[in-house]
C-alpha cells in the first residue's frame, strides 16, 4: 500500500521532508529512518518523538514493516535517545543549570523544584517525565547533572517507554486502518481552517480600522474643544 504524504505536503522544512520519507518508506529504510530520527531528536533535531512512532504504525499497518520488529525498532531508538540525553547532562554536570537555554526554558525555582523531585521521588518523577515531551529532554539532563543512578534511569525510563511505544505505535496502527478517509478529513479541515482564518482577518482588519476612525474623531474632538477655549478666552475680558 502506498501512503501519500497528508499534513506535512507542502512544507519545506528539513523535518517534515524527512518524515514524509519516513512515511514513504518501507522495510529495512523504515526502521533505519525511525532509528536515525529517534536518535537525532536527542542531538536536537526538531522531530516530535510521538509523530514519529504514529507514523511508524502507519506503516505497520499499511504493510510496509513488520509489527514486531518495528516495536522492538523504536523501543530501542527511544531507551538509546534518552541515554544520550542523560549523558550529556552527565557530561555538562553543575554547569548545566547555568546556561542561558536552560534558564529560558525553566525559571531557577522549577528547576530547583525538579531537582528535590529527583531526589524524593526518582523513579516516578522520570516515569512521569517520559510521558510529557515538554518536560522529557530538560528532566533527563538533570538527571545526568545531578548524577542520578545510571541503573536507576535506566530502569525507570525503561519501563515507561514500555507504555509509551506500543501506545503511540496502536494509535498510529489504527489511523493507518483508516488512512484514507482521515487525509480526506484533514484537508476538508484544513480548508475549512483557511475559511474561518480568513473570516478573522476580516473581521480583526474592520474592527481595528474602526478603532483608529474612533481615535482620530477623538483627537478631532479634543482639538476643536482646545480651539473654542482659546477663542472664548480671548473674547472674555479679564476681571481683576
Amino acid at each position: 500500500m502506498k501512503l501519500k504524504p497528508f499534513a506535512l505536503t507542502g512544507r519545506k522544512h528539513y523535518t517534515y521532508r524527512m518524515l514524509d520519507a519516513l512515511l514513504a518508506s518501507h522495510g529495512l529504510v523504515a526502521y533505519l529512518l525511525i532509528i536515525a530520527i529517534l536518535l537525532g531528536s536527542a542531538f536536537g533535531l526538531p522531530v516530535p518523538e510521538d509523530l514519529s512512532l504514529i507514523i511508524a504504525g502507519i506503516l505497520v499497518a499499511s504493510e510496509n514493516a513488520e509489527l514486531w520488529i518495528m516495536l522492538l525498532t523504536c523501543y530501542l531508538g527511544i531507551i538509546a535517545g534518552d541515554l544520550i540525553i542523560y549523558r550529556l547532562g552527565w557530561i555538562t554536570g553543575p554547569r548545566l543549570f547555568r546556561k542561558r537555554w536552560v534558564k529560558k526554558y525553566m525559571t531557577s525555582s522549577k528547576l530547583q523544584g525538579l531537582r528535590a523531585n529527583l531526589e524524593k521521588k526518582t523513579f516516578l518523577t522520570i516515569f512521569v517525565a517520559r510521558h510529557l515531551f515538554y518536560l522529557r529532554t530538560i528532566t533527563f539532563l538533570v538527571c545526568g547533572a545531578v548524577r542520578v543512578s545510571f541503573t536507576r534511569f535506566l530502569i525507570a525510563d525503561a519501563i515507561a517507554a514500555l507504555i509509551t511505544t506500543p501506545l503511540m505505535l496502536g494509535i498510529g496502527y489504527l489511523f493507518g486502518q483508516h488512512y484514507d478517509h482521515i487525509v480526506g478529513v484533514i484537508k476538508q479541515i484544513k480548508l475549512l481552517l483557511v475559511l474561518v482564518g480568513v473570516g478573522v482577518a476580516i473581521y480583526l482588519y474592520f474592527r481595528f480600522r474602526k478603532k483608529v476612525e474612533s481615535h482620530a474623531e477623538e483627537a478631532q474632538d479634543e482639538e476643536f474643544d482646545e480651539e473654542e477655549e482659546g477663542a472664548d478666552s480671548e473674547e472674555s475680558p479679564t476681571i481683576h
